[in-house]
């Protein structure tokens, strides 16, 4: 009970802390790609076409989805972040799941025969095809990129698998949230907010550990993945 208990409070302090540190990058080491990452939302329908084939790519090469989606908030701000962090995160699924299920299935057994994780998916498929990807998505402790290529090793449907990734609005809601809010929090640093800023900014830090303790409770509670962790 113990080690669950210290291994819940690692995953989401890792979380927070991604969030935390990421907010810092952008506004110092990543400060000059972000400037030029502005082409994106400057040009309208051809940098969101544009922004969403790079997601994709990330995707693939199964970079952090999280990070994604907190520059999408950064570069289109709240609502129009949050939908394309959403369309982004579709399509990056989707993609790696048809390669595996047509071309990659073997290759990607041979990596992932191993990982406690497949069986569990596998498990889980069996008994809800929907529900499994559905909660493996609105968790924010379970990496998404090896996910997409997992989920295409199981038999869960298309139906099924497209359905469940609706999963990833509140993640990329998440994440598109504080991405919008990272030039203003930096600049309060440096500035005199009085303390109803730094309430709310205290009241959204809450809420969002709040929404990760209890995505992660109910995920583990239908999943058997503790053994991933």
């Amino acid at each position: 009970m113990a080690s669950k208990r210290g291994m819940a409070a690692l995953s989401v302090g890792g979380v927070i802390g991604g969030i935390a540190f990421t907010i810092y990058l952008t506004q110092t080491l990543l400060a000059p790609l972000i400037e030029k990452a502005t082409w994106f939302p400057e040009n309208g329908w051809y940098g969101i076409i544009a922004w969403l084939l790079l997601y994709v790519i990330l995707a693939l090469l199964i970079a952090p989805a999280s990070l994604h989606k907190f520059i999408s908030g950064v570069l289109f701000g709240f609502w129009a972040g949050w939908a394309i962090a959403f369309i982004g995160a579709c399509l990056g699924a989707i993609l790696p799941f048809l390669l595996t299920k047509k071309y990659l299935y073997n290759f990607v057994e041979n990596k992932l025969e191993k990982k406690p994780t497949l069986n569990a998916l596998k498990r889980a498929v069996s008994e809800d095809g929907f529900r499994c990807v559905f909660l493996t998505r609105v968790s924010l402790v379970i990496p998404y990129p090896v996910l997409n290529y997992g989920y295409g090793l199981t038999d869960v449907t298309w139906r099924d698998y497209l359905l469940g990734n609706f999963g990833m609005i509140l993640p990329g809601a998440l994440y598109a949230y504080w991405g919008s809010k990272a030039a203003d929090l930096s600049a309060a640093m440096n500035e005199s907010r009085d303390w109803t800023y730094w309430a709310a900014v205290i009241a959204s830090l809450i809420l969002t550990v709040w929404i990760i303790v209890y995505l992660r409770k109910i995920t583990l509670a239908n999943i058997a993945l503790e053994s991933t962790e």
